[in-house]
């Protein structure tokens, strides 16, 4: 590898970095990570200690101030001298002055550090505010039905963020999106590195609209679904069966004993869309029988617009969860750690 252990190629390598192109630190990055950053760290505390003995004008005393002995600070000196093949000082028993190479190598230091520590310092407050664009992917059908009120409760509280909302139907990944946060069904995450909380697990009931229904009549049993028109997504995430387990209607209290055994039921749409949405309208358009979320169509099934199909059984396989999803517990923005305990309060 390009990259050794000799202490002068890691300060030329640093140098290079630092005075040299962007293009030539990307390509110093790819080789090794944690190598170049660790090297470029070295760099800048060479110069840290160079400019301290520059001010106060004693190794000793700059060793004092900066915390650390004065075989370090004078190790970082001859690094930085070995490399650049100048002198920095002149030492006598009594005093350390500046060569006039020295001094125009300190001011371009000082310089140096300053913009880095104001980078730093932008970067350390951006980190602290809840300002700035919030950047979340969100699963298009549940985002209608119950994402709008806690998008808005945020924003009452930190209004100097901008929420920048994706909705999508599809697998997503965060990292490559460049989104903060995921609200996501589990399998519409790419990566398995994610940080994942449960937020809903919303059971699945079949319905219909009265008016198919009075057509083409209501179905006693799963077997007799076979006869029906079925709305479905194109790769329906329960797989290619509906599952059925006679009880009330609610996956788990079907499945209390234990037994999760139950009737299987081949889907055969007439009707495939990947929106659970448009799966929704379709069922108000009477186009056939949906197997949606039951808070999706709570508010239709009370006014009538929608009737529960077979809710004498539970559909087994039919539960949406969803999760909220982020790339790491750890170096969390401040506006991002509030959306997440919001998020997760929200929806216990």
């Amino acid at each position: 590898m390009r990259y050794g252990l000799r202490r002068d190629d890691d300060l030329a390598l640093a140098f290079d970095c630092v005075s040299g192109t962007a293009a030539r630190m990307r390509h110093a990055v790819r080789y090794n990570k944690d190598v170049f950053w660790t090297r470029m760290i070295n760099l800048f505390q060479a110069m840290q200690a160079f400019v301290k003995v520059a001010d106060v004008g004693s190794f000793a005393q700059a060793a004092g101030q900066l915390n650390v002995s004065t075989s370090v600070v004078t190790r970082h000196v001859s690094s930085l001298e070995q490399h650049l093949g100048i002198r920095l000082f002149q030492r006598t028993t009594r005093k350390v002055v500046l060569t006039e190479a020295g001094a125009q190598y300190a001011d371009g230091c000082r310089v140096l550090l300053a913009e880095l520590e104001e980078v730093e310092s932008r970067a350390t407050t951006a980190s602290r505010d809840v300002a700035g664009d919030l950047r979340i992917v969100a699963l298009g059908s549940f985002s209608l039905f119950r994402l709008t009120p806690l998008f808005a409760e945020y924003q009452a509280r930190f209004p100097q963020v901008n929420l920048r909302v994706t909705l999508t139907e599809k697998r997503v990944d965060l990292l490559e999106g460049g989104f903060d946060v995921g609200i996501v069904t589990e399998h519409m995450i790419r990566s398995e590195s994610l940080v994942a909380r449960r937020l809903i697990n919303s059971h699945a009931v079949p319905v219909a609209a009265g008016a198919y229904l009075a057509q083409a009549g209501h179905p006693q049993t799963p077997a007799e679904l076979d006869g029906h028109r079925l709305i479905a997504a194109p790769f329906d995430t329960t797989g290619p069966m509906w599952i059925f387990r006679k009880g009330d209607g609610d996956a788990e209290s079907a499945s209390e004993d234990g037994d999760d055994s139950g009737e299987s039921i081949a889907i055969d749409a007439s009707f495939t869309v990947n929106s659970m949405i448009m799966q929704k309208q379709a069922a108000l358009g009477a186009m056939g029988i949906a197997l949606l979320p039951l808070e999706m169509v709570e508010d239709e099934l009370r006014a009538g617009t929608l009737v529960r199909v077979l809710d004498g059984y539970a559909v087994l396989n039919g539960d949406v969860a969803v999760s909220l999803v982020y790339p790491s517990r750890e170096f969390v923005p401040r506006k991002v750690r509030e959306f997440i305990d919001l998020a997760v309060g929200f929806f216990k």
